[in-house]
């Protein structure tokens, strides 16, 4: 739910909120700056979790005794809106204590016309009738018991001074246990912190409840959605402006609506028996329960699939039972953009096309009152590619061939739109000619349950519930015998660690969580999100990192009573010591970016999913524990615990140096501890440092292979830069003069481990074009030493330099081509000298462009990796899109001038990292990257010279200035090493 920008709110109560939605941002933003509070109840310091008013740090799987005490204390401190409980909820229905069952009419009168819902009159101290159509009367309603017991004889029955309690008095017992001392001792949460939460949410005001996945994904969802939408419901604020809103419309027919299907047909749904209002009811099944019907033939045999999308062995539960069903399966078909590993199984895929290669219909969209009366047909807006279909057209062409034709409206997409827009006075003709859309009526008054219903004047509309009242006490989910007040029930693998005796063997609480670049398991391949966020991450608290001996980078080994996967782990600030949350979804190899593929099984996985086990689930959703299972964690077994990153600057001494060129010096470098050193992806660099703690701070791509096994040293080669500065005086700049003058054997260095996303491609299927301005050529150096002899990939490498003098590594480079066949290199100079000759010293003077490249070539969809100035990778980039190349298969390293001065205007901003609160930041404390240092926070920071691959943040809510002058092309990009803000701004950092 995304809150109205014209909406009044007071408090906005969150759980686990995605940290990386800008449209939530945005909408807290708006909310906060007219007087509203916001709460998050989170296991993690996320964004949102840092500029709360209030932020609760639950354990996984606690949230239910966390609203269970929060109940107890608004009961306590008459925090509850009276008014709201009395009318519009079942808090004054009396339930029988023999039974469980709400006291109705024809229990006290077994004559009665109707069989209403029974209150106790205190006045009159008799039971009185209640009828669930109509809105209990204001005379009533003040006289109506809400607490304590009362007895009522049944007339003619054989139970006398049968005891009953209002449902508000059953919500209280159940909640008097969880006082804050025990909350605490559950959860995590402090009283302190429990008492703010709860007064923000005190009945009257307006306040919007927001839950994504979090709480759903856990063996106690159930129990613990109904304790926190009772919490909810004490303060009354449903349907407001504010709060939690409930458009009706625009008003439409479906075509898949669930009553197609027939009742004993829906009975069939897996599942069905153990859960009879859950998922299945609804039509959905469980993915351990189709596994089971696929192998064990319980309770039939499944012999076929047509799958859309799903990605089982890493998206669900029991990857390994996941491959195990889907290869029994006799037929599959599996429908996707991509191959994945489900798909590997099918007998048939089918390319499924992107939105934007099909035609859609839209109904309402959210935020606001005025777009969710939107409709809108949208148009394809790029044709398909190849022989790819929509999932929709997949399926109605589908039904036709299976003689379903008259269903699927003659197997046309396009009748069956117009059957949706009928009612509406609109067909998708009348859409095409209006291609902004249509605004529709809808029903967005507030508080629609006090209304009359649109079907029936003569009753109100009240809940879609059993008593058609908000229910603090579910008698439905009392007669399948499950609690039917809110009822805090640990997760299951507690119970089954310690039926087991294992907790000590996994003692840590296992969540998982979606990568906010990534969408589930997809995306990962797209190279300009993996830059973003190229390995599988756990995150850790600092508390259990020291404990293991695990430190920002490594690669740990997250395992289970279910299986084994790695990660790399990130620690962060403030995560409890026994929690550890994970990343699901990876699998894809990001070949652009030197990521091959990860095995869903085995060795080397990176899957969550073979942690996490639906051995165990919600007993009434079904709902699978991705988010409370148990763990523990080690280093991991296949890192060389020698070769670890190391963190911050370590001291190494110079045992090399050469001269490669004209004032270009190579320099190679030992830890002075003699220690062995990380590898590294080819492309990356090491920042290094000359003159301590205040001294001169550069980043210099690394140039040796990317692996060595034992390796102990790493080699950079440096340019004297030269220019021109304030009154055309020349300058030369100081570390690199340095390196190439002063730097020499046995002197010491300060070096931070390699770094950057800078990366060329190992193993690449597209031929590799490699643009390498003077100095620039210093990664590609990498990468062609990173490759073994008789390596056959295609590499095209386009060397410009001045002439002979500046060629830095042309002899290096003249043995790779002898070694590797697929490599093929064009030296332009621009100035050659008198002893260079065209066809033998170099290849051209033609200037270094776009249309050195053949035709041909850019038709084989080469990947191209620049490296050299700004104004010259500009021009390539723009030339080469001309020609027709994705621009998303162009890569530059780009190297820029430090950041320059920050005018002091007298302006200061709140900045919040992820990493901390909010922090005033003012121009005395420099560039973000600056600042992130003197508040003691990590950040990428291989960028000191403008690399800025390595140093790019997504910024979440504000904006900034780029003091190079030189905005990125993503706006939403944050180059922290040369950024100001000029807002108050968050950082997904």
């Amino acid at each position: 739910m995304l809150i109205d920008a014209e909406s009044h709110l007071d408090c906005r109560y969150a759980h686990n909120p995605a940290n990386t939605w800008l449209a939530q941002a945005d909408a807290i933003s708006t909310g906060r700056s007219r007087g509203a509070k916001l709460v998050v109840i989170d296991p993690r310091p996320t964004a949102f979790a840092r500029q709360a008013d209030v932020w609760l740090p639950v354990r996984p799987g606690t949230d239910g005794a966390l609203a269970l005490g929060m109940i107890r204390l608004m009961l306590e401190n008459g925090l509850c809106d009276d008014s709201f409980l009395r009318y519009w909820s079942n808090a004054p229905l009396l339930v029988r204590q023999d039974n469980g069952l709400f006291l109705r009419e024809r229990m006290l009168w077994p004559q009665a016309r109707q069989n209403r819902y029974m209150v106790w009159d205190d006045e009159q101290g008799l039971p009185a009738v209640v009828d669930d159509r109509q809105k209990i009367s204001p005379e009533l309603s003040t006289r109506v018991r809400m607490r304590g017991e009362v007895s009522v004889n049944l007339i003619g029955g054989p139970l006398k001074g049968l005891v009953c309690s209002p449902a508000l008095e059953l919500l209280a017992r159940a909640a008097q246990p969880y006082n804050p001392a025990h909350v605490e001792n559950i959860t995590g949460v402090s009283p302190t912190v429990l008492a703010a939460a709860t007064e923000l949410l005190r009945g009257g005001r307006r306040i919007a409840y927001h839950a994504w996945t979090g709480i759903g994904q856990h063996s106690n969802a159930t129990q613990t959605e109904r304790a926190v939408a009772c919490l909810y419901a004490l303060s009354g604020s449903y349907d407001v402006i504010g709060g939690n809103r409930v458009r009706r419309g625009p008003f439409y027919q479906h075509v898949n609506a669930l009553d197609k299907l027939s009742a004993d047909q829906l009975s069939k749904a897996l599942g069905a028996d153990q859960r009879p209002i859950g998922p299945p009811a609804m039509g959905w099944v469980a993915a351990r329960d189709m596994y089971r019907a696929i192998i064990d033939a319980d309770p039939y045999r499944i012999r076929a699939m047509v799958a859309f999308g799903t990605n089982l062995p890493v998206s669900q539960a029991d990857g390994g039972l996941a491959e195990e069903a889907l290869a029994k399966l006799e037929f599959h078909v599996h429908c996707d953009l991509f191959e994945t590993p489900a798909a590997r199984y099918a007998d048939i895929l089918l390319p499924a096309n992107t939105p934007w290669e099909h035609e859609g219909l839209r109904f309402g969209f959210e935020i606001s009152d005025e777009a969710a009366s939107h409709v809108q047909f949208r148009p394809r807006m790029v044709p398909p590619r190849g022989e790819s279909r929509s999932d929709n057209e997949i399926l109605f062409d589908l039904a036709e061939r299976l003689g379903m034709g008259a269903e699927f409206f003659g197997g046309s997409l396009e009748a069956g739109w117009d059957h949706m827009l009928a009612p509406l006075g609109h067909s998708v003709a009348t859409l095409r000619a209006t291609p902004g859309g249509v605004k529709c009526s809808i029903d967005s008054r507030e508080r629609k349950y006090q209304l009359p219903h649109h079907d029936d004047p003569s009753r109100i509309r009240g809940f879609d519930t059993e008593t058609r009242r908000v229910e603090l006490y579910s008698e439905l989910l009392h007669r399948i015998d499950q609690p039917g007040i809110p009822t805090y029930i640990p997760p299951a693998e507690d119970e089954i660690h310690a039926n087991n005796g294992t907790s000590t063997n996994f003692p840590l609480v296992l969540s998982s969580a979606k990568n906010g670049y990534y969408c589930h398991s997809q995306h990962r391949n797209v190279a300009s999100l993996r830059k973003r966020a190229p390995e599988p991450v756990a995150e850790i608290g600092q508390g259990l990192a020291l404990a293991r001996g695990i430190v920002e980078g490594d690669w740990i080994r997250v395992s289970s009573r279910n299986g084994e996967a790695r990660f790399v782990a990130r620690i962060v600030p403030d995560l409890a010591n026994d929690v550890v949350v994970a990343e699901f979804g990876w699998w894809q190899a990001g070949r652009q970016l030197d990521r091959d593929a990860y095995p869903i099984r085995g060795l080397g996985n990176s899957n969550f999913n073979n942690l996490v086990s639906a051995d165990a689930v919600d007993p009434v959703s079904g709902s699978v524990p991705h988010r409370s299972f148990r763990c523990n964690i080690a280093l991991d077994p296949l890192t060389e615990i020698r070769q670890r990153v190391w963190q911050g600057y370590r001291p190494f001494y110079v045992v090399r140096t050469k001269m490669e060129a004209h004032d270009v010096c190579s320099v190679t470098f030992q830890a002075v501890d003699d220690g062995y050193l990380p590898d590294f992806h080819p492309g990356q660099h090491i920042q290094i440092r000359i003159g301590g703690e205040d001294g001169v701070c550069r980043a210099y791509s690394l140039t040796g292979a990317a692996y060595v096994p034992a390796r102990r040293s790493y080699s950079i080669a440096v340019r004297r830069q030269m220019g021109v500065g304030p009154d055309d005086l020349p300058f030369e700049g100081w570390m690199s003069s340095h390196i190439n003058r002063c730097l020499k054997e046995g002197d010491i260095v300060d070096l931070k481990a390699p770094s950057g996303n800078f990366v060329l491609p190992r193993n690449s299927t597209q031929p590799l074009v490699l643009v390498a301005g003077g100095i620039g050529i210093t990664p590609f150096v990498s990468l062609l030493a990173s490759l073994s002899d008789g390596d056959r990939s295609e590499i095209w490498l386009y060397y410009g330099n001045r002439n002979s003098h500046t060629h830095a590594f042309r002899e290096e480079i003249s043995r790779h081509c002898e070694r590797l066949p697929g490599l093929r290199v064009a030296n332009h100079y621009s100035s050659p000298s008198p002893e260079d000759f065209e066809n033998r010293n170099f290849d051209s003077t033609a200037r270094l462009g776009p249309n050195s490249l053949s035709k041909e070539l850019i038709e084989r969809r080469p990947l191209v990796y620049m490296c050299g100035p700004a104004a010259m990778m500009s021009a390539f980039a723009h030339g080469l899109v001309g020609l027709g190349v994705p621009r998303f298969d162009i890569f530059s390293e780009v190297f820029r001038s430090p950041p320059g001065p920050v005018v002091n205007d007298g302006r200061s901003y709140s900045v919040t990292f992820r990493q901390s609160k909010p922090h005033t930041w003012s121009a005395a404390q420099g560039t973000l990257l600056n600042f992130a240092d003197k508040l003691g926070l990590s950040l990428p920071s291989g960028c000191r010279v403008g690399q800025c691959e390595s140093c790019a943040v997504r910024i979440v809510s504000g904006a900034v200035h780029h003091l190079h002058g030189t905005e990125p092309d993503d706006p939403t990009v944050c180059l922290t090493c040369q950024a100001i803000p000029i807002t108050d701004l968050i950082l997904d950092i």
